[in-house]
């Protein structure tokens, strides 16, 4: 939903599956209504406003650590690193996409197979690159929160802090889970 628009998000079938397979969070019933504002329009219409939004004005991007780094060198480390992350957990960037643009993180945790792996821990870079890097792109498009992408992009960051932020077990519940 957030990457640059296909005919896929205009087909019905495209919010059935929606529907059906995405989990219920609290924002399950926003999205949808994103993805029925979205099917009104034409193909050509979401291109051009997406097109307007992200490539064709400086004030707003995708890649995530252009907000704070720009093109500096701390930048290109982060990058790099980004780059290493996904081939530590098997995916290779294909395509001319840097490594921290917006939906290249998303795919990459939606179906790269990390949620096992011990090196869990390693993914903390990446999160913070996609929270840091949509709180400045929420900052600089609060004249615009009500657009259906910057819609999406709130929604993404509420998701991902749930995703994140985990409940501390109570020293009972700890001792339960252990088994004694």
């Amino acid at each position: 939903m957030i990457d640059y628009p296909t005919q896929e998000i205009l087909d019905p079938k495209f919010l059935e599956d929606f529907k059906k397979n995405y989990p219920e969070t609290a924002h399950k019933d926003e999205l949808i209504e994103i993805i029925n504002a979205m099917q009104v329009y034409s193909l050509e219409e979401i291109k051009t406003h997406y097109v307007s939004l992200f490539e064709l004005n400086n004030r707003y991007t995708l890649y995530m650590t252009y907000y704070k780094m720009t093109d500096s060198r701390e930048r290109g480390q982060v990058l790099a690193k980004l780059k290493m992350l996904y081939e530590m957990f098997g995916v290779q960037i294909e395509g001319t996409e840097l490594s921290d643009y917006l939906p290249l993180m998303l795919e990459f945790l939606t179906y790269s197979d990390w949620k096992d792996d011990y090196r869990q821990q390693d993914l903390k870079l990446l999160f913070s690159v996609i929270e840091d890097g949509t709180y400045n792109l929420l900052e600089k498009s609060e004249e615009q929160s009500d657009d259906l992408y910057f819609r999406t992009v709130s929604i993404i960051r509420s998701e991902m802090r749930t995703c994140v932020e985990q409940p501390e077990m109570k020293q009972s519940d700890a001792t339960k889970a252990g088994g004694e």
